[in-house]
């Protein structure tokens, strides 16, 4: 049967608690939505006939007490948290921890050793000295010198021994000092080496000699082995996709690598989790909001506040005090991204793991499109056309905000933040970047030398602009020229636009005054555009526009 904790716990008291059983629960499988997560994690452990306490030790905590449950024929207790529970150390070490753990033995003792090889090599040292101290002091003569032989034929052979003595100490303690220099490059390889070690098992985030965690009280008829399950929300996970848009701008081929950015800000590594990625929000609001009356009221004008009200409430703002003033009602602004009640979730193919950053990249699969390439040009503000592929996102599924990197051709030609989600069906347009053999010239002629110069008078005024494009390229271009040009929605402001030549298309994408020329340059063309307007107003009034 599946127990959870439940109200039976609280009536259940025959037993008294045996040992405490600590235990340690890894996540098993995880829910990641866009700004928290829901966790779920497992334990197995065997606990004899009795009460007994099964001591949950959680890295970091858990954030939120988890709810507990099993299926084995057991009652467990209420939940509750505990700190500072000891434990031998490495009693509660996964197997790459105890492995890691291992490591640091053996270089703690290779350290050691090496050490012994110094302290043993010190030894020699001293001894080749104090042969040398005797040697020189036999030499010397003296109270504590040797006697010198009754046979002065015997001298010879006596200072011959003397100094062959003494020769071979000193290359002895050579030796001796040279060893010992070895040993000391060894040592300090050895200790680099526990460092090392040392690193690897601290980035593995073992438990210390103590623990904090979750206690919960279980009683079991007879000793059983159950499997615990922990569940509970984190907000220190989030995901994000990211993407790489790849552009052939020669069959215009479009494809897209979807990855999910994943971060983990709880200091816990994650080891083969199974995770589901959710663009879900369980803490989005789930009702409406309250509604109170409003009632509309009139009253006398206010006056403009003066210098002195001004300086008046300044006044009683500072000391503590503040004007009395109608309650505003101020409309709460959503804070995330709403996705419009979309949800997509990812159940990833293959076990996740995050190790000490707390960041990793997962790839998730790849998209193509075929899009219609447009050479964009609008010469009043850039200096190149754009190449602009339109496509449709004929996937069968959204395409989530995120950041994205852009290829043209293999060459990366920058990154930015796709906005909004990309529905099922809906076109896009993306830019892939410069045509630079594509260039682009705007000046506003009504400047040039020897003109007339700019037409003003109190109430009319004219000006003329030209922009031009020019493909350097050996090859023919196909081009979209835009430009915005002025009108009026006023009845009495006058505008004459004159456009050479005319334009393809007016009111471009719904766009008031937003004109278009559709072109074919031949390699090495220049084609010119032109645009005369005049304007003309009441007296009195000032015109606000510019070319």
């Amino acid at each position: 049967m599946r127990c959870t904790v439940s109200a039976l716990a609280l009536i259940v008291a025959t037993a008294a608690h045996a040992d405490d059983i600590v235990t340690r629960a890894d996540i098993a499988r995880a829910t990641v939505y866009i700004t928290s997560a829901e966790i779920s994690r497992t334990t197995t452990v065997t606990v004899p006939a009795g009460t007994h306490r099964v001591i949950v030790a959680l890295p970091g905590g858990s954030g939120e007490v988890p709810q507990v449950s099993t299926e084995a024929d057991v009652v467990l207790g209420v939940p509750s948290e505990v700190f500072g529970v000891p434990v031998a150390e490495g009693a509660l070490d996964t197997a790459a921890q105890a492995r890691a753990r291992d490591a640091v033995d053996t270089a703690q003792e290779a350290v050691q050793m090496a050490e012994d090889r110094i302290a043993r090599a010190d030894a020699n040292i001293r001894g080749a000295n104090l042969q040398i101290a005797y040697l020189e002091a036999l030499a010397r003569g003296g109270e504590d010198g040797a006697e010198m032989p009754d046979d002065p034929n015997d001298l010879a052979i006596y200072l011959g021994a003397i100094g062959t003595e003494t020769a071979r100490v000193a290359e002895d303690l050579q030796a001796a000092l040279v060893a010992r220099r070895d040993l000391t490059d060894d040592l300090d390889a050895r200790q680099t080496d526990l460092r090392s070690a040392e690193q690897r098992l601290a980035a593995l985030r073992p438990f210390g000699a103590t623990v904090d965690g979750l206690a919960i009280e279980v009683t079991a008829a007879s000793e059983t082995t159950l499997d615990l399950t922990l569940e509970h929300f984190a907000q220190d996970i989030a995901w994000s996709p990211s993407y790489e848009w790849h552009l052939d701008s020669e069959t215009g081929a479009l494809s897209l690598d979807r990855f999910i950015s994943l971060a983990v800000d709880s200091g816990e590594l994650w080891q083969n989790v199974a995770v589901t990625f959710s663009t879900s929000n369980p803490f989005r609001q789930r009702e409406p909001s309250d509604l109170y009356p409003q009632p509309a009221r009139i009253h006398e004008p206010r006056p403009e506040p003066t210098l002195r009200g001004a300086m008046d409430m300044s006044e009683a703002m500072l000391s503590g005090g503040a004007p009395a003033m109608e309650p505003v009602v101020v409309a709460d602004e959503a804070a995330a991204v709403d996705f419009l009640g979309l949800e997509v979730s990812y159940s990833y193919s293959s076990p996740v793991s995050v190790g000490a950053t707390g960041q990793t990249i997962l790839p998730l699969d790849g998209l193509t499109f075929e899009t219609e390439l447009t050479n964009r040009a609008v010469p009043r503000s850039d200096m190149t056309a754009f190449l602009v592929a339109e496509f449709d996102n004929d996937s069968g599924e959204p395409i989530l905000p995120g950041e994205a990197l852009f290829f043209r051709d293999g060459g990366l030609i920058g990154s930015d933040w796709i906005e909004m989600t990309i529905p099922v069906g809906a076109s896009e347009e993306l830019a892939f970047g410069p045509v630079d053999h594509l260039r682009l010239t705007w000046q506003d002629l009504s400047l040039d030398e020897g003109d007339r110069g700019i037409f003003v008078q109190s109430n009319t005024q004219e000006r003329r602009v030209g922009f031009t494009v020019e493909n350097t390229s050996d090859s023919a271009e196909e081009v979209r020229v835009l430009y915005a040009t002025p009108f009026a929605e006023q009845e009495d402001l006058d505008v004459d636009v004159t456009l050479t030549p005319q334009p393809t298309a007016r009111d471009v994408d719904d766009l008031r005054g937003v004109v278009a020329w559709d072109i074919t340059l031949a390699p090495g063309e220049t084609q010119d555009f032109r645009m005369d307007v005049s304007f003309g107003w009441p007296e009195g009034q000032v015109l606000s526009w510019r070319p």
